[in-house]
């Protein structure tokens, strides 16, 4: 089952993430608006595995399900309908936390 609101769209990285490699991992930090509210202060802190690094560093173009479902399959050792829900996943994981944006022929690039 596909995540609503994910496939056959384009997706690319929002600007309000950080992405770091820290002790041989990459690390994804949304950038949260500054607050004085000590609750609101600590930073949440998001590990891509093998996977989900591979796919973050195709998201720095517009790219659609199919195309990162597509490059998954070639890279990794998976089936085409695996790559399809891990992708959908991901990229619903990753719209949550406000790391990736919707792109429309306008907003490529």
């Amino acid at each position: 089952m596909r995540a609503e609101g994910v496939s056959g769209n384009r997706w690319q990285r929002a600007a309000g993430v950080i992405a770091r490699r820290v002790a041989g991992e990459m690390v994804l930090v949304p950038v949260a608006p500054r607050t004085n509210d000590p609750e609101f202060k600590s930073a949440r802190l998001y590990v891509l595995n093998d996977s989900g690094e591979y796919l973050w560093s195709l998201l720095d173009t517009p790219q659609t399900t199919a195309d990162l479902a597509r490059n998954l399959t070639l890279t990794f050792e998976t089936t085409a309908g695996r790559a399809h829900s891990d992708v959908d996943v991901f990229l619903a994981a990753l719209r949550d936390i406000g790391a990736v944006r919707e792109v429309t022929d306008a907003g490529a690039g």
